[in-house]
């Protein structure tokens, strides 16, 4: 029998976030369901961006239930849903039905998202009381590493089996890894955290976050930093293209380096944020971020623009692995779930905010100018709330 440490449940549970991560990938199945089935990238995007919504929903709604039956139960929810969604989604291409594609991937494998990612966040920090930042970030950067790897096999398994094949295998396969990794996803057990395991069930109401300057500052602070992000994301091969002119295999490779960036960040950041501080790594996370928009709106150099890019996006991943921790200093271990899954909402929010934003104009001066002017408001409100985000409750 296997001996569970710290080091087997964080294994656990980076294999969750890795497969869970393979939505960034999204955007890799575009041209293929395109070509098959002739429904254009507008159409297709709704589906990834209702994905991220129900992710955020279930984060923030299921949050009771998922303390109630526990991190393992949880884990096997969330790859019971998402393996059905994507095997779903399968179905659903193959049926040419592009409303029950929007039930498979958006809704059902949403929902499996949302079980999947506040789970091992929420088990793995607690078992590294003294590294929390390190903690969240080296799970949540699987999160990332799951869509480099995706985007690696999406292409050549629609070559070989189909889109609907693919999206078959692709499901099974999750699913199995899943089950597995959820197996392990065991809480601490020794007296102290015994203790506070029966006192993480009193949860924060909402009704009293609602009062709580804090809980604003969070979620606006994660709203305004992740439109910029996902806005990114969401045209950074066809922005590119446009451009600095790059091709079609550098575009692949430009996608690539954008998630492992977007991964490296969030290891990266959130292990800074336990020497310097939450609030002082998202400040910077601004500030960083507005000076480079600004640079991209001024610069003709593939390089420089390239840089400038990983370097956002390292601040989006950053972001998102370092809020857990913000979150638990801010409410304290036993009571950081409720908060955190509410504050996960700017993460659904945004993904229709920040793409439609993009929608705007086609003029990508005007839009770093306006990602910069968020960036900069953003920071005003952390310079504004940093007496209430730099000490504990």
């Amino acid at each position: 029998m296997i001996k569970i440490n710290k080091w087997i449940v964080a294994s656990a549970g980076m294999l969750l976030q890795l497969s869970i991560g393979s939505i960034y990938a999204y955007s890799v199945w575009i041209n293929p369901i395109h070509e098959l089935n002739g429904w254009d990238a507008h159409q297709l995007k709704l589906s990834f961006s209702l994905a991220i919504c129900f992710l955020g929903l279930t984060a923030a709604f299921m949050q009771k239930f998922v303390r109630r039956i526990g991190p393992k139960k949880a884990g096997l929810l969330a790859a019971l849903f998402f393996g059905a969604g994507l095997i779903g989604s399968g179905f659903a291409i193959a049926e040419k039905s592009l409303l029950l594609f929007y039930l498979f991937y958006g809704v059902i494998s949403g929902i499996g998202l949302g079980f999947g990612y506040i789970t091992p966040i929420s088990v793995v920090v607690k078992w590294f009381p003294e590294k929390p930042g390190f903690a969240g970030g080296l799970v949540i950067m699987s999160f990332a590493v799951g869509s480099i790897l995706a985007s690696r096999l999406i292409l050549p398994l629609t070559a070989s089996l189909g889109v609907p094949g693919a999206f078959y295998l692709l499901g099974s396969a999750y699913f199995l890894i899943m089950v597995l990794a959820s197996l392990f996803l065991l809480l601490p057990v020794s007296s102290i955290q015994i203790e506070n395991t029966v006192q993480d069930n009193a949860t924060i109401p909402l009704k009293v976050l609602l009062k709580d300057v804090r809980f604003y500052g969070l979620w606006l602070m994660l709203f305004f930093n992740t439109i910029c992000g996902i806005a990114l994301i969401s045209i950074a091969a066809p922005m590119a293209k446009q451009l600095i002119h790059i091709t079609d295999s550098q575009a692949i490779n430009f996608v690539a380096f954008i998630g492992f960036f977007n991964g490296f960040g969030r290891l990266f950041w959130s292990s800074i944020s336990d020497k310097i501080g939450r609030w002082s790594t998202f400040f910077l996370f601004y500030t960083i971020g507005a000076c480079c928009f600004l640079v991209l709106s001024h610069t003709n150099s593939p390089i420089l623009f390239q840089i400038m890019i990983f370097i956002i996006i390292s601040c989006y991943g950053g972001a998102f692995a370092t809020i857990p921790a913000f979150v638990k200093d801010i409410y304290g271990p036993n009571k950081m779930s409720s908060p955190f899954g509410f504050i996960l909402i700017a993460w659904s929010v945004a993904a229709f905010v920040g793409p439609g934003l993009i929608g705007l104009t086609k003029d990508y001066t005007t839009i770093f100018y306006l990602f910069a002017g968020i960036l900069m408001f953003t920071a005003i409100i952390c310079l504004i709330l940093k007496q209430k985000l730099t000490y504990s409750k």
